[in-house]
């Protein structure tokens, strides 16, 4: 049961994060691309370079080394509000990681193993509403003498059909067992695209070559393109890869060099953690060694804001994505917690306090021109910017029991649009704008609610456990969210339908996940 509690009393306890709470394809799919524009720029700090053979075309990615791994009331232990501590009762219903749907399917193949059950394995996509799925096969790489299959198997290959097989873009089909695999094998198969790949090493580099072909034409639809880079860059050239077939099917890449932040008590004190877009490469970024919470990308994924407490204070922190260039942003007032960056990443609403009263406020990056938005008695929190920056979604109890309120940038306009759950917290815009993820108190317990802001229809995504704190991925597809089901807080990723669940976090208590807001 929730405890209520006094919020202007303790406004600066160094306690935690704040919360409100008490198929088949279709025939004769084209293989042609939805757009042949130019490619989109890398990151420098990928270490990305791209050029093309005046004679192919081919396109060669270097990645010759290994991209660096580089206060208001009682607080919950991942909570964007500052409300009753919610129960932390643990279910134990499974100490295992949760994988579900397609991703299960994938799971017994990776774990089978090498060569040939690799190869043949087949993983159904996830469909996306409204786009029909090209049958996509791919064999295992052609390897050279020097190259094992069980160096390429978990890092590349599996890594390559995780990718493919939740794009919403192919649909994997497998080709026939103890047969060498060719364009006319996967014809029969059923597929109407084959994946040629082969692998060599030259010095310490391995080099991947791919080429698609157009099953019905026999004719390569891409032409040939390398990816170079040393052995621990072989899930990142994985990505890359599946990013490329991606972009050539749907205009834009998939989500595969996306990162999400989190909150880990794994080594001892909270601090703050990036994985990639399927829970691997977990590496810590700060370091504060008492309590940082709260971690929110810019709009171009560089840097992130988030809140860290002290002796007898919290502050805003901004740091880049490897971890360096703290900057401290000093406001002025108490608790500076469930901070967001605008999309435009020069303004950051948060949650601050004088006197004991919680209001949304905002606040240049650079820490000058803030200014107050909310002024009621009540108690505000977790502001979300709206996908145009026009309006922030938030949380207030103006009206008893936490409820989502929408107002303009300039803190008028203030509007309910939560009445489905007499508790809703932790509002997040769809990347759209057309959806509103938050979390809402059903039957006793919280589950991630969706609403559609035209309509204002919510639906639930049901799940074991309480499931908290969702954010979208920058294509809208999927929500990563915090629960308990495992008996522990851990992170989980879940198509927006409410399908193909997997676990991301297994070690300590995990929470506060945020997913970086662009696709690359």
């Amino acid at each position: 049961e929730r405890t209520a509690i006094d919020a202007r009393t303790q406004s600066t306890l160094p306690k935690e994060r704040f919360h409100l709470r008490p198929s088949e394809p279709r025939s004769g799919v084209s293989l042609s691309p939805a757009g042949r524009g130019k490619r989109a720029k890398r990151s420098r700090e990928r270490g990305v370079k791209v050029s093309r053979s005046r004679r192919n075309c081919a396109v060669f990615v270097s990645l010759a080394a290994p991209l660096p791994v580089a206060g208001a009331t009682t607080l919950s232990p991942a909570g964007r509000g500052f409300w009753p501590l919610r129960g932390r009762r643990a279910s134990f219903l499974s100490a295992l990681p949760v994988v579900q749907s397609s991703a299960i399917a994938l799971a017994l193949l990776i774990a089978i193993g090498p060569r040939h059950v690799l190869a043949q394995g087949q993983v159904s996509a996830d469909i996306t509403k409204g786009l029909a799925t090209v049958g996509l096969a791919v064999p295992f790489p052609q390897l050279d003498p020097t190259l094992s299959p069980d160096v390429i198997g978990t890092p590349f290959f599996a890594s390559l059909q995780r990718d493919l097989a939740i794009s919403g873009v192919f649909r994997l089909v497998a080709l026939p067992p103890y047969t060498a695999p060719s364009i006319e094998t996967a014809e029969t198969a059923g597929a109407q695209a084959f994946l040629q790949l082969s692998m060599k090493r030259e010095g310490e580099e391995i080099i991947v070559e791919s080429r698609l072909f157009d099953v019905k034409t026999k004719t390569v639809q891409i032409q040939p393109r390398r990816y170079r880079g040393t052995e621990a860059a072989l899930t990142r050239m994985a990505h890359t890869l599946a990013n490329d077939l991606v972009r050539y099917f749907n205009g834009q890449p998939g989500i595969f060099m996306t990162q999400i932040a989190f909150v880990s008590s794994r080594d001892g004190a909270k601090e703050i953690y990036l994985m990639d877009y399927d829970g691997s490469s977990q590496r810590r970024i700060t370091s504060h060694r008492t309590l940082a919470l709260n971690p929110d990308w810019s709009p171009d994924n560089d840097r992130l804001v988030y809140t860290a407490f002290g002796k007898e204070s919290s502050d805003l922190y901004i740091v880049n994505r490897r971890g360096g260039g703290r900057l401290r942003i000093s406001t002025g007032v108490g608790l500076n917690t469930s901070a967001t960056f605008s999309p435009d990443g020069k303004e950051i609403a948060f949650v601050g306090s004088v006197r004991g009263n919680p209001d949304i406020y905002v606040i240049r990056d650079d820490g000058t021109g803030m200014r107050r938005l909310t002024s009621a008695s009540s108690i505000e929190s977790t502001p979300s910017w709206s996908p145009t920056g026009r309006q922030i979604a938030f949380t207030s109890s103006r009206n008893g029991t936490p409820q989502i309120f929408v107002m303009d940038a300039e803190g008028s306009n203030v509007r309910r649009i939560s009445f489905d759950g007499d508790w809703n917290d932790d509002a997040v815009w769809s990347p759209k704008g057309d959806l509103l993820a938050y979390t809402s108190r059903v039957d006793g317990r919280f589950q991630i609610r969706i609403m559609d802001m035209a309509s204002t229809e919510s639906r639930i995504i049901a799940g074991e456990g309480s499931n908290e704190q969702p954010a979208w991925s920058p294509d809208g597809r999927f929500i990563v969210f915090m629960s308990n089901r495992s008996g522990k807080w851990q992170i989980y990723r879940v198509g927006s339908d409410g399908r193909d669940l997997l676990q991301l976090t297994t070690q300590g208590d995990n929470s506060a996940p945020d997913w970086s807001k662009t696709l690359e």
